[in-house]
């Protein structure tokens, strides 16, 4: 982001998109998100407020892959452990 009141912004689309999708009723994960927000640049409104969405946009997806790779690594680690020979004797 390019500053905080950009952060500011980006987090009040978002949550704009949030009520969005408890008014109809809809589920709320990661895919609805993304969803709701490229509606809003598709809708259009000032070219402020489409900047704005598409940075809220680029931040969902940022996370998304971050909460990826840190689950993939989870993945890793686990595997690693499993796969370490146990060295202790069983009587």
């Amino acid at each position: 982001m390019k500053n905080s009141n950009d952060k500011q912004l980006s987090d009040v689309v978002i949550g704009d998109a949030v009520i969005e999708l408890f008014t109809h009723d809809a589920a709320i994960s990661r895919t609805t998100l993304i969803a709701q927000l490229e509606k809003m640049i598709q809708a259009g409104g000032t070219p402020e407020r489409i900047r704005v969405a598409r940075l809220a946009l680029a931040e969902v997806n940022r996370s998304s892959q971050c909460d990826e790779e840190e689950s993939d690594e989870g993945v890793i680690n686990m595997l690693a452990k499993s796969a370490v020979a146990d060295d202790s004797t069983k009587h």
